[in-house]
């Protein structure tokens, strides 16, 4: 049986934040740590309450070694996890934060 054509998700020109994501996940297949960056900044400016995009700048801003911008990041991504309740993603963004504090490696916080 052959399989069906897998076609790309077709991203809605109308929101801006999901434009944004999708050019940082291009930029992060291709490597270019830098435009990713640039970005979820600019999704993280239209959607200011989405803590995962705020934990995703952050990362990116780690391996651009922009930690003082990363810690920034993170604590507005906990601060937005605290509220919600979410207090399981608040622990884990919680240790990002200790590793950055540290520098250390991000993977260290699993």
């Amino acid at each position: 049986m052959r399989r069906p054509f897998a076609r790309k998700l077709h991203v809605d020109s109308a929101d801006p934040v999901a434009e944004a994501v999708a050019r940082a996940n291009k930029a992060r297949r291709r490597g270019d740590v830098r435009a990713e960056a640039c970005a979820l900044r600019q999704a993280c400016l239209i959607d200011e309450g989405n803590a995962a995009l705020w934990t995703r700048w952050g990362d990116a801003l780690v391996r651009l070694s922009k930690h003082d911008d990363a810690l920034q990041a993170f604590r507005h991504a906990l601060w937005l996890r605290e509220r919600a309740d979410d207090e399981l993603r608040a622990e884990v963004t919680r240790r990002l934060l200790e590793c950055v504090l540290r520098r250390m490696p991000a993977y260290a916080a699993a």
